[in-house]
């Protein structure tokens, strides 16, 4: 993979990752992507919830979709206390990884705090907090004043989203890290994807409907609306999975930096799977296989039974720490998985 396209994946990374898209806010990312698609495309449209389509040689046979969420895990104000403390739910965050953590609420100026920890020396006197399992609703953010008043007159209110408050930053050479890469990185391959396919659009036989999807994280709600409103005959969902690291367990062996994934089981059409796998071959694309016999947990769930059944298939990206702050990609297996999809499009 050559330097060129691994800089254009993190820029695109960069512009998606710079808006805080909890669920429920993905509009506010619209004009960037209407940035990202419109000039590779033939069409491009946001629907009434957000979720937003570029189509590529409207007209062609077969129709493809070519999926990704574009919402990240974040929190939302439940309450505030009377002495100032922000008390929260939270969608797709264990409560390990959210104590301590920076995060900034999306009042209508930003306000950044942290979910407050206890000190080390507590947790050693006293036995009943040394063996408590904590739950998000235990936490409470300290956004630095004293009063439930004072909090309000900053515009926080039940309601408020927030996300993690951590910038992007690369890692070594091929290596990027954020919050919401789950699935910043799924959306910044089918965009590559498009790139490469408009180039080449006049061989393309396929209407393409490139779409990022909206709500995943709380049922795949974008992915079931899209897939109704196209009636596409054959789709590919693009998708985080589970890269191997620090206390992973052995069964999960996927690596980062060996190629995009290929996902096969029950819910993963053969004839998908088949030209994925042809398309890495004739493409000379690294690639991984992910055997998932239930399926459960990406757009391709919803795809897969929309009007009666679509051809459905996943190619996935490795990711580090997913759920947190601090997920990492390589960015070279987000470019060979723009490739894959391209190739993929082009074999049609």
């Amino acid at each position: 993979m050559q330097g060129p396209e691994v800089e254009t994946v993190k820029g695109i990374l960069e512009k998606l990752t710079e808006v805080p898209r909890v669920t429920g806010t993905e509009h506010k990312l619209s004009p960037i992507l209407r940035e990202l698609m419109e000039p590779y495309s033939d069409a491009f449209k946001v629907d009434v919830w957000g979720n937003s389509e570029a189509i590529v040689n409207p007209g062609g046979k077969p129709v493809v979709m070519l999926a990704a969420h574009i919402d990240q895990i974040g929190l939302i104000v439940r309450e505030i206390t009377e002495e100032g403390f922000i008390k929260f739910q939270a969608v797709g965050w264990d409560p390990r990884v959210l104590y301590g953590m920076r995060v900034k609420l999306l009042a209508d100026k930003p306000i950044r705090g942290i979910i407050s920890v206890l000190p080390p020396h507590i947790f050693r006197a006293y036995k009943e907090l040394a063996e408590k399992k904590f739950e998000v609703r235990d936490l409470a953010i300290d956004i630095g004043v004293e009063s439930k008043e004072e909090a309000e007159k900053l515009g926080i209110k039940p309601g408020i989203y927030g996300v993690p408050d951590y910038k992007p930053l690369s890692l070594n050479d091929s290596y990027f890290t954020s919050p919401g890469l789950d699935d910043a990185a799924g959306v910044t391959a089918i965009l590559q994807a498009m790139r490469k396919i408009w180039e080449i659009r006049d061989r393309i036989d396929a209407e393409i409907h490139f779409v990022a999807t909206i709500q995943e994280e709380i049922g795949l709600r974008g992915a079931e609306m899209a897939a109704y409103r196209i009636k596409p005959d054959m789709a590919v969902a693009v998708d985080v999975t589970f890269a191997k690291q620090p206390l992973m367990p052995n069964e999960f062996t996927l690596k980062t930096g060996k190629g995009p994934v290929i996902s096969k089981g029950p819910i993963y059409h053969w004839e998908v799977v088949e030209l994925l796998e042809r398309a890495a071959k004739e493409g000379d694309i690294p690639y991984q296989v992910e055997p998932d016999f239930r399926g459960y947990g990406t757009d391709t769930w919803a795809i897969q039974v929309a009007r009666g059944g679509v051809k459905t298939g996943l190619v996935g990206l490795p990711l580090r720490n997913m759920h947190s702050p601090v997920e990492v990609i390589n960015l070279k297996d987000v470019a060979w998985g723009g490739s894959l999809l391209a190739k993929f499009i082009e074999i049609l």
